[in-house]
């Protein structure tokens, strides 16, 4: 037996080295085959124009025009029909679809699936790094000239506002200032429980200040405030509701989550999304102060548990269709269409909401103060748009750039957009680059307060058009 165990010894190494022969070969194979990319030039080069004139298909995204892989490239199809496109932070890419990107740039990715959408299981449901928006097939002349968004234009379909509603907007901006802003955000960043800033949604202690803080602002204001309660995952939960009833049927909620990350570390979220917060209680302070008299009922929120995936928000949408976890009945319309009665939509697309997600941050990049209007170019997002973008020239003395993403993801927003209720995300214009996203050093020295008070009137004015006022 000395003699066969000698020999087995001996084989060890071999086999050892055979195996790791064999990953190594599984590895490179895996390598190429994610390697392999569409054919694609320089838009600015001279072959760009030859390739637009002469290829079967090409697609402008970016820097670069993609175009048919010739047929010697074996892995992918001739037909753009089996490309799609999706937006999403690139740290987010799953290992499969990182299998499946043939081209893309920044944020915008292109992927191949000759089997169509089901070959693929994207994120949807997460953050703002961890979602991609809805898979769109690639079509032939598509173009996306660079990976900033472009800027939005009006769609010349939205009447002006009238005088009264141009005066109430006049009122209501006065009561919008950086002190303001800036005294909401610094007492609402300051929350946290056992000796640690933080409003993540695990902790029960730090989120209960968060809620007691934000009902005794409601109040203050003279809104009714209600906690809207919900089983989150792993314990209760609540979103927290300022209401201002109107005469006519129909909803818009303002809405900015107010949880915070990192889950387990010090979260101040001042940008993410305190930010948001500040600017959603500033712009209920100005419908109050204004004395606005809305036609559509208004609901201010602070959503719980966006970071683990628009879990509050989620919740929120489905007691405005009627199911899930009823609003408490002091904050619903006394003929609530929510229990059926006469105020019920007729449309799903009656409840709109304006979402405010990380609107305190001025990127270097841009030459100009950006913010980003996101939403699918649908009527309803579109007036809604529409109204901010007349609104920003109105009420800011320097207006901010606006800019449009069509293909939205990654916020609250896409709650309502699931469900077929128009939502527009307010959010600024680079923040994929904020390099303190998800960090303890997300403070409030990453906030500009005058750049922020600025997109707070532009939601303001947009809200009071978007609900309409009682005759």
């Amino acid at each position: 037996h000395i003699w066969l165990n000698s020999i087995v010894l001996s084989l060890r190494p071999l086999a050892v080295l055979m195996a790791a022969l064999l990953l190594a070969l599984a590895a490179s194979a895996l390598a190429v085959a994610r390697a392999v990319q569409l054919p694609s030039v320089h838009s600015g080069s001279t072959l760009s124009e030859r390739v637009r004139n002469e290829a079967k298909w090409s697609v402008h995204l970016g820097d670069r025009v993609y175009y048919t892989p010739p047929v010697s490239m074996l892995e992918l199809s001739q037909e753009s029909s089996s490309y799609y496109y999706t937006m999403g932070s690139e740290e987010a890419l799953t290992s499969e679809m990182k299998a499946h990107r043939v081209g893309g740039e920044g944020r915008m990715h292109i992927l191949h699936l000759p089997k169509g959408p089901s070959m693929l299981q994207i994120p949807r449901s997460g953050d703002r790094r961890a979602a991609f928006s809805s898979l769109v097939q690639l079509q032939h002349g598509a173009v996306q000239t660079s990976s900033a968004f472009p800027a939005y234009v009006h769609s010349q379909s939205t009447q002006d506002a009238s005088d009264e509603v141009g005066a109430l907007e006049a009122e209501g901006a006065k009561s919008i200032t950086s002190e303001v802003f800036r005294d909401f955000l610094s007492r609402f960043v300051a929350i946290g429980a056992n000796g640690m800033t933080t409003r993540s949604y695990s902790n029960a202690e730090a989120s209960k200040v968060a809620e007691d803080f934000l009902l005794s602002e409601f109040t203050k204001m003279g809104l009714t405030a209600c906690l809207h309660e919900f089983t989150g995952p792993g314990n209760k939960l609540s979103n927290i509701v300022g209401y201002l009833p109107g005469a006519g049927t129909g909803s818009l909620t303002v809405g900015a989550h107010y949880d915070s990350r990192p889950f387990d570390a010090k979260a101040p979220g001042a940008e993410d999304n305190g930010s948001g917060v500040a600017a959603m209680l500033s712009v209920a302070h100005a419908f109050t102060s204004a004395k606005v008299k809305p036609q559509k009922t208004v609901y201010f929120v602070a959503f719980a548990a966006e970071e683990p995936g628009l879990i509050g928000s989620a919740a929120f949408v489905s007691a405005l269709e009627g199911s899930g976890w009823a609003i408490p009945t002091k904050c619903q319309p006394s003929a609530s269409f929510l229990q059926g009665r006469s105020k019920l939509p007729t449309r799903v697309d009656e409840n709109t909401a304006i979402i405010l997600d990380e609107v305190g941050w001025v990127t270097p990049k841009f030459k100009n103060q950006t913010i980003n209007f996101e939403a699918t170019d649908l009527p309803g997002t579109i007036s809604m748009m529409d109204h901010m973008l007349s609104v920003n020239t109105l009420l800011n003395a320097k207006p901010l750039e606006v800019v449009h993403n069509n293909a939205p993801f990654g916020s609250d927003h896409m709650s309502f957009l699931n469900r077929g209720m128009p939502a527009v995300l307010v959010i600024n214009g680079d923040d994929d680059a904020y390099p303190n996203y998800h960090k303890s050093t997300d403070t409030i020295e990453n906030v500009n307060m005058d750049y922020a008070t600025k997109v707070t009137k532009i939601v303001f004015g947009g809200a009071i058009r978007t609900a309409g006022i009682q005759a």
